[in-house]
Protein backbone atom coordinates (compact mmCIF):
# COMPACT_ATOMS: atom_id res chain seq x y z
CA UNK A 1 0.00 0.00 0.00
CA UNK A 2 2.51 2.14 0.76
CA UNK A 3 4.79 1.86 -2.44
CA UNK A 4 1.57 2.48 -4.38
CA UNK A 5 0.57 5.64 -2.67
CA UNK A 6 4.90 6.93 -3.73
CA UNK A 7 4.12 5.50 -6.68
CA UNK A 8 0.75 7.82 -7.23
CA UNK A 9 2.93 11.09 -5.59
CA UNK A 10 5.65 10.23 -8.08
CA UNK A 11 2.92 10.70 -10.99
CA UNK A 12 1.35 13.94 -9.70
CA UNK A 13 4.35 15.85 -9.33
CA UNK A 14 5.63 14.93 -12.63
CA UNK A 15 2.24 15.93 -14.07
CA UNK A 16 2.47 19.05 -12.44
CA UNK A 17 5.93 19.67 -13.67
CA UNK A 18 5.03 19.03 -17.18
CA UNK A 19 2.10 21.58 -16.99
CA UNK A 20 4.26 24.24 -15.05
CA UNK A 21 6.77 23.82 -18.32
CA UNK A 22 3.77 24.17 -20.62
CA UNK A 23 3.12 27.32 -19.39
CA UNK A 24 5.78 28.98 -19.44
CA UNK A 25 6.47 28.13 -22.91
CA UNK A 26 3.47 29.91 -23.82
CA UNK A 27 4.22 32.84 -22.26
CA UNK A 28 5.85 36.02 -24.29
CA UNK A 29 7.43 38.46 -22.72
CA UNK A 30 7.51 41.78 -25.10
CA UNK A 31 9.58 45.15 -24.35
CA UNK A 32 8.15 48.13 -25.33
CA UNK A 33 10.45 49.96 -26.80
CA UNK A 34 8.20 53.17 -28.76
CA UNK A 35 4.80 54.65 -28.14
CA UNK A 36 2.30 55.71 -31.51
CA UNK A 37 0.78 58.83 -31.02
CA UNK A 38 -2.45 58.08 -32.94
CA UNK A 39 -3.75 61.56 -32.19
CA UNK A 40 -4.87 63.28 -35.42
CA UNK A 41 -3.02 67.10 -36.43
CA UNK A 42 -5.45 69.39 -36.99
CA UNK A 43 -5.62 71.27 -40.66
CA UNK A 44 -4.16 74.85 -40.04
CA UNK A 45 -5.46 77.19 -42.70
CA UNK A 46 -4.63 80.44 -43.76
CA UNK A 47 -6.86 82.96 -45.37
CA UNK A 48 -6.98 85.19 -47.65
CA UNK A 49 -6.71 89.06 -46.88
CA UNK A 50 -8.94 91.86 -47.82
CA UNK A 51 -6.43 94.30 -48.48
CA UNK A 52 -5.41 91.82 -51.45
CA UNK A 53 -8.76 91.01 -52.67
CA UNK A 54 -9.59 95.01 -53.01
CA UNK A 55 -5.69 95.51 -54.71
CA UNK A 56 -6.20 92.73 -57.04
CA UNK A 57 -9.80 94.30 -58.54
CA UNK A 58 -8.67 97.54 -58.75
CA UNK A 59 -9.48 99.46 -60.12
CA UNK A 60 -12.71 98.44 -59.46
CA UNK A 61 -11.94 97.83 -55.28
CA UNK A 62 -14.05 95.17 -54.65
CA UNK A 63 -14.77 94.24 -51.11
CA UNK A 64 -14.71 90.43 -50.60
CA UNK A 65 -17.63 89.18 -49.42
CA UNK A 66 -16.58 86.18 -47.38
CA UNK A 67 -12.96 85.44 -45.88
CA UNK A 68 -11.31 82.17 -47.79
CA UNK A 69 -8.50 79.63 -47.42
CA UNK A 70 -6.00 79.85 -49.22
CA UNK A 71 -5.94 75.88 -49.36
CA UNK A 72 -9.57 74.60 -50.07
CA UNK A 73 -10.97 71.56 -48.60
CA UNK A 74 -11.46 70.18 -52.24
CA UNK A 75 -10.63 71.18 -55.92
CA UNK A 76 -14.18 72.75 -56.61
CA UNK A 77 -15.22 73.24 -59.97
CA UNK A 78 -17.69 75.90 -60.96
CA UNK A 79 -19.84 76.67 -63.42
CA UNK A 80 -21.99 79.54 -64.83
CA UNK A 81 -24.19 80.32 -67.95
CA UNK A 82 -23.73 84.22 -68.61
CA UNK A 83 -27.35 85.26 -70.23
CA UNK A 84 -24.99 87.48 -73.15
CA UNK A 85 -21.16 87.97 -73.22
CA UNK A 86 -21.42 90.78 -75.82
CA UNK A 87 -23.68 92.78 -73.27
CA UNK A 88 -21.27 95.29 -71.27
CA UNK A 89 -23.05 94.29 -68.17
CA UNK A 90 -22.82 90.55 -68.51
CA UNK A 91 -19.13 91.08 -69.99
CA UNK A 92 -18.15 92.63 -66.85
CA UNK A 93 -19.86 89.46 -64.97
CA UNK A 94 -17.24 87.00 -67.06
CA UNK A 95 -14.07 88.52 -66.75
CA UNK A 96 -14.51 89.36 -63.12
CA UNK A 97 -15.64 85.67 -62.33
CA UNK A 98 -12.35 84.35 -64.37
CA UNK A 99 -9.80 86.22 -62.83
CA UNK A 100 -11.68 85.38 -58.97
CA UNK A 101 -11.39 81.57 -60.14
CA UNK A 102 -7.51 82.87 -60.82
CA UNK A 103 -7.46 84.47 -57.78
CA UNK A 104 -8.73 81.70 -55.62
CA UNK A 105 -7.43 78.82 -57.38
CA UNK A 106 -10.24 77.00 -58.50
CA UNK A 107 -11.48 75.89 -61.88
CA UNK A 108 -13.86 77.60 -64.20
CA UNK A 109 -16.28 76.65 -66.54
CA UNK A 110 -18.89 78.93 -68.91
CA UNK A 111 -21.71 79.24 -71.34
CA UNK A 112 -22.73 81.91 -73.43
CA UNK A 113 -26.24 81.99 -73.88
CA UNK A 114 -25.92 84.96 -76.13
CA UNK A 115 -29.21 86.78 -75.24
CA UNK A 116 -31.58 83.81 -75.97
CA UNK A 117 -32.16 82.38 -72.27
CA UNK A 118 -34.32 79.72 -73.94
CA UNK A 119 -31.06 77.84 -74.83
CA UNK A 120 -29.73 77.80 -71.03
CA UNK A 121 -31.49 74.25 -70.16
CA UNK A 122 -29.47 73.05 -72.76
CA UNK A 123 -26.59 75.00 -72.13
CA UNK A 124 -26.65 73.60 -68.76
CA UNK A 125 -26.31 70.04 -69.84
CA UNK A 126 -23.17 70.31 -71.41
CA UNK A 127 -21.98 71.95 -68.49
CA UNK A 128 -22.78 69.32 -65.85
CA UNK A 129 -20.56 67.34 -68.18
CA UNK A 130 -17.37 69.23 -66.71
CA UNK A 131 -18.11 67.43 -63.06
CA UNK A 132 -18.97 70.80 -61.55
CA UNK A 133 -18.92 71.44 -58.00
CA UNK A 134 -21.56 74.14 -57.91
CA UNK A 135 -23.22 76.10 -61.17
CA UNK A 136 -25.54 79.79 -61.52
CA UNK A 137 -26.81 81.40 -64.30
CA UNK A 138 -29.04 84.27 -64.98
CA UNK A 139 -32.27 84.04 -66.45
CA UNK A 140 -35.87 85.36 -65.11
CA UNK A 141 -38.01 82.66 -66.71
CA UNK A 142 -35.49 79.90 -66.79
CA UNK A 143 -33.58 79.88 -63.77
CA UNK A 144 -36.18 78.03 -61.55
CA UNK A 145 -35.70 75.30 -64.19
CA UNK A 146 -32.39 75.41 -63.78
CA UNK A 147 -31.79 75.39 -60.17
CA UNK A 148 -34.26 72.56 -59.64
CA UNK A 149 -31.90 70.52 -62.71
CA UNK A 150 -29.03 71.19 -60.95
CA UNK A 151 -30.61 69.69 -57.60
CA UNK A 152 -31.36 66.83 -59.26
CA UNK A 153 -27.41 66.13 -59.95
CA UNK A 154 -26.58 67.02 -56.34
CA UNK A 155 -25.13 70.05 -57.26
CA UNK A 156 -25.66 73.72 -55.45
CA UNK A 157 -27.69 76.13 -57.15
CA UNK A 158 -26.33 79.64 -57.11
CA UNK A 159 -28.52 82.52 -59.52
CA UNK A 160 -27.57 86.23 -60.09
CA UNK A 161 -29.88 88.71 -59.90
CA UNK A 162 -32.74 86.80 -60.23
CA UNK A 163 -34.58 86.85 -57.20
CA UNK A 164 -36.26 84.03 -54.79
CA UNK A 165 -36.62 80.48 -55.47
CA UNK A 166 -38.06 77.38 -53.90
CA UNK A 167 -35.17 75.16 -54.95
CA UNK A 168 -32.38 77.47 -53.89
CA UNK A 169 -31.68 79.19 -50.64
CA UNK A 170 -29.22 81.61 -51.18
CA UNK A 171 -30.47 84.73 -53.52
CA UNK A 172 -27.50 86.73 -54.98
CA UNK A 173 -26.90 90.05 -56.98
CA UNK A 174 -28.32 93.56 -56.18
CA UNK A 175 -30.53 94.06 -53.44
CA UNK A 176 -33.24 95.23 -55.66
CA UNK A 177 -35.38 97.27 -52.94
CA UNK A 178 -32.19 98.99 -51.56
CA UNK A 179 -30.90 100.00 -55.10
CA UNK A 180 -34.56 101.84 -55.92
CA UNK A 181 -34.37 103.61 -52.81
CA UNK A 182 -30.94 104.81 -53.69
CA UNK A 183 -31.87 105.72 -56.74
CA UNK A 184 -34.70 107.66 -55.45
CA UNK A 185 -32.37 109.76 -53.30
CA UNK A 186 -29.71 110.79 -55.96
CA UNK A 187 -33.40 111.62 -57.81
CA UNK A 188 -34.91 113.71 -55.48
CA UNK A 189 -31.43 115.60 -54.94
CA UNK A 190 -31.38 116.23 -58.59
CA UNK A 191 -35.29 117.50 -59.03
CA UNK A 192 -34.58 120.02 -55.62
CA UNK A 193 -32.39 121.51 -57.39
CA UNK A 194 -34.22 122.01 -60.67
CA UNK A 195 -37.02 123.14 -58.28
CA UNK A 196 -34.81 125.97 -57.00
CA UNK A 197 -34.18 127.32 -60.73
CA UNK A 198 -36.24 126.37 -64.22
CA UNK A 199 -38.56 123.86 -62.24
CA UNK A 200 -40.17 126.56 -59.83
CA UNK A 201 -43.82 126.24 -59.07
CA UNK A 202 -43.91 123.47 -61.95
CA UNK A 203 -46.42 120.22 -61.90
CA UNK A 204 -44.32 117.28 -60.62
CA UNK A 205 -45.00 113.91 -61.96
CA UNK A 206 -42.74 110.42 -61.36
CA UNK A 207 -42.69 107.94 -64.18
CA UNK A 208 -41.76 104.68 -63.13
CA UNK A 209 -40.08 102.24 -66.04
CA UNK A 210 -40.46 99.09 -65.24
CA UNK A 211 -41.46 95.27 -66.93
CA UNK A 212 -44.15 93.97 -64.63
CA UNK A 213 -42.92 90.93 -65.79
CA UNK A 214 -39.82 90.54 -63.65
CA UNK A 215 -39.71 90.26 -60.22
CA UNK A 216 -36.51 92.28 -59.72
CA UNK A 217 -38.09 95.15 -61.68
CA UNK A 218 -40.97 95.30 -59.39
CA UNK A 219 -39.10 95.57 -56.55
CA UNK A 220 -36.48 97.94 -57.96
CA UNK A 221 -38.49 100.11 -59.41
CA UNK A 222 -41.38 99.96 -56.86
CA UNK A 223 -38.89 101.06 -54.05
CA UNK A 224 -37.79 103.71 -55.92
CA UNK A 225 -41.60 105.00 -56.80
CA UNK A 226 -42.79 104.71 -52.92
CA UNK A 227 -39.50 106.41 -51.59
CA UNK A 228 -39.88 109.33 -54.21
CA UNK A 229 -43.55 109.99 -53.91
CA UNK A 230 -43.22 110.03 -50.23
CA UNK A 231 -40.29 112.47 -49.87
CA UNK A 232 -41.82 114.87 -52.78
CA UNK A 233 -45.47 114.28 -51.60
CA UNK A 234 -47.37 113.56 -54.32
CA UNK A 235 -50.62 112.30 -54.34
CA UNK A 236 -51.32 108.72 -56.74
CA UNK A 237 -52.47 110.26 -59.46
CA UNK A 238 -49.21 112.18 -60.14
CA UNK A 239 -46.51 108.67 -59.97
CA UNK A 240 -47.53 106.99 -62.96
CA UNK A 241 -45.84 103.83 -64.87
CA UNK A 242 -44.91 102.55 -67.69
CA UNK A 243 -44.83 99.10 -67.97
CA UNK A 244 -43.09 97.04 -71.29
CA UNK A 245 -45.41 94.24 -70.17
CA UNK A 246 -48.54 96.15 -71.68
CA UNK A 247 -46.57 95.46 -75.59
CA UNK A 248 -45.96 99.00 -75.94
CA UNK A 249 -42.48 100.89 -75.91
CA UNK A 250 -40.64 102.95 -73.17
CA UNK A 251 -40.18 106.06 -75.83
CA UNK A 252 -43.97 105.74 -76.95
CA UNK A 253 -45.16 105.54 -73.53
CA UNK A 254 -43.23 108.30 -71.78
CA UNK A 255 -43.86 110.73 -75.08
CA UNK A 256 -47.37 110.04 -74.38
CA UNK A 257 -47.70 111.09 -70.80
CA UNK A 258 -45.73 114.21 -71.32
CA UNK A 259 -48.13 115.12 -74.28
CA UNK A 260 -50.74 114.42 -71.94
CA UNK A 261 -49.39 116.92 -69.13
CA UNK A 262 -47.93 119.32 -71.68
CA UNK A 263 -47.35 122.06 -68.47
CA UNK A 264 -46.31 119.23 -66.37
CA UNK A 265 -42.34 118.18 -65.36
CA UNK A 266 -41.56 114.38 -65.09
CA UNK A 267 -38.76 112.68 -62.78
CA UNK A 268 -38.08 109.00 -63.98
CA UNK A 269 -36.36 106.09 -62.80
CA UNK A 270 -35.86 102.59 -65.03
CA UNK A 271 -35.35 99.18 -63.63
CA UNK A 272 -32.20 99.20 -65.48
CA UNK A 273 -30.33 102.05 -67.59
CA UNK A 274 -31.23 101.41 -71.41
CA UNK A 275 -34.52 100.97 -69.88
CA UNK A 276 -34.30 104.71 -69.23
CA UNK A 277 -31.82 106.49 -71.57
CA UNK A 278 -34.40 105.22 -74.63
CA UNK A 279 -37.09 107.39 -73.56
CA UNK A 280 -34.92 109.81 -72.93
CA UNK A 281 -33.85 110.24 -76.36
CA UNK A 282 -37.60 109.93 -77.68
CA UNK A 283 -38.34 112.76 -75.28
CA UNK A 284 -35.10 115.23 -76.41
CA UNK A 285 -36.10 114.92 -80.33
CA UNK A 286 -39.45 115.76 -79.32
CA UNK A 287 -37.92 119.29 -78.14
CA UNK A 288 -38.88 118.18 -74.05
CA UNK A 289 -35.28 117.55 -72.88
CA UNK A 290 -35.40 120.64 -70.55
CA UNK A 291 -39.12 119.00 -68.76
CA UNK A 292 -37.13 115.49 -67.57
CA UNK A 293 -34.93 114.34 -64.67
CA UNK A 294 -33.41 110.86 -64.94
CA UNK A 295 -31.47 108.39 -63.14
CA UNK A 296 -30.58 105.58 -64.10
CA UNK A 297 -29.42 101.93 -62.19
CA UNK A 298 -26.95 99.72 -63.42
CA UNK A 299 -24.01 102.37 -64.56
CA UNK A 300 -21.79 100.00 -66.87
CA UNK A 301 -19.86 101.79 -69.55
CA UNK A 302 -22.59 102.87 -72.24
CA UNK A 303 -24.50 105.40 -69.88
CA UNK A 304 -21.36 106.15 -67.85
CA UNK A 305 -20.05 107.20 -71.76
CA UNK A 306 -22.73 108.73 -71.87
CA UNK A 307 -23.17 111.04 -68.99
CA UNK A 308 -19.92 112.31 -69.56
CA UNK A 309 -21.24 114.20 -72.28
CA UNK A 310 -23.19 116.08 -69.50
CA UNK A 311 -27.09 115.76 -71.42
CA UNK A 312 -29.49 118.23 -69.60
CA UNK A 313 -31.70 116.31 -67.43
CA UNK A 314 -29.89 112.87 -66.80
CA UNK A 315 -28.58 113.69 -63.47
CA UNK A 316 -26.61 110.40 -62.33
CA UNK A 317 -26.68 106.68 -62.01
CA UNK A 318 -26.64 103.99 -59.08
CA UNK A 319 -23.39 102.42 -60.10
CA UNK A 320 -24.14 98.55 -59.54
CA UNK A 321 -20.29 98.01 -60.20
CA UNK A 322 -20.89 94.60 -62.11
CA UNK A 323 -17.11 93.82 -62.07
CA UNK A 324 -17.41 93.50 -57.92
CA UNK A 325 -20.98 91.46 -58.75
CA UNK A 326 -19.58 88.98 -60.65
CA UNK A 327 -16.22 88.85 -58.67
CA UNK A 328 -18.69 88.03 -55.47
CA UNK A 329 -20.62 85.21 -57.07
CA UNK A 330 -17.59 83.01 -56.87
CA UNK A 331 -16.80 84.27 -53.48
CA UNK A 332 -20.52 83.31 -52.15
CA UNK A 333 -19.72 80.22 -54.55
CA UNK A 334 -16.86 78.92 -52.80
CA UNK A 335 -18.17 80.24 -49.03
CA UNK A 336 -21.05 78.05 -49.48
CA UNK A 337 -19.31 74.59 -50.80
CA UNK A 338 -16.91 75.59 -47.74
CA UNK A 339 -19.59 75.97 -45.25
CA UNK A 340 -18.36 79.56 -44.49
CA UNK A 341 -20.30 82.69 -44.01
CA UNK A 342 -20.76 85.42 -46.37
CA UNK A 343 -22.01 89.27 -46.43
CA UNK A 344 -24.47 90.09 -48.85
CA UNK A 345 -23.38 92.16 -52.27
CA UNK A 346 -24.15 95.75 -52.00
CA UNK A 347 -24.37 98.75 -54.31
CA UNK A 348 -21.86 101.35 -52.93
CA UNK A 349 -21.65 104.00 -55.75
CA UNK A 350 -24.23 107.10 -57.12
CA UNK A 351 -22.52 108.87 -59.74
CA UNK A 352 -23.46 112.44 -60.95
CA UNK A 353 -22.49 114.61 -64.12
CA UNK A 354 -19.82 116.31 -61.53
CA UNK A 355 -18.30 113.20 -60.56
CA UNK A 356 -18.10 110.75 -63.73
CA UNK A 357 -15.39 111.92 -65.55
CA UNK A 358 -13.00 111.06 -62.56
CA UNK A 359 -15.19 107.90 -62.09
CA UNK A 360 -14.94 107.16 -66.05
CA UNK A 361 -10.93 107.66 -66.21
CA UNK A 362 -10.95 105.27 -63.68
CA UNK A 363 -12.48 102.43 -64.92
CA UNK A 364 -12.18 102.64 -68.55
CA UNK A 365 -9.33 105.41 -69.34
CA UNK A 366 -6.77 103.65 -66.36
CA UNK A 367 -6.31 100.29 -68.28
Amino acid sequence: MKRSRFVFEICVMAFLGLLLAACQTQTTVVEVTRVVDVTPTPRILTFHDAEAVTSMTAPHQCKPLASLPTEFSQPWRLGFINPNLAHPFFGEWSGAMKDAAAFYGVEFFESDAAGEYSTEPDLLETLLLNDLSIVGAHGPNVYEGLALRALDEGIQFIGIDNGPSEYTPIVYGIPDGIAGDRGAELLIEGVRKRQQEDWAGRELFFIELTHGGIPACVTRTGSAASTFQEAMELDDDHVLMADLTTGRSAEDMVNDTITAHPDGVFAMIPCWDGLGIGPYNAVTEAGNEADIMLVTLGGDEPPAKFLKTRPQGYYGFIEFQPYCEGWGWVEVALATLEGLPFETYQVRKAITQETIDQRYAELYESQ
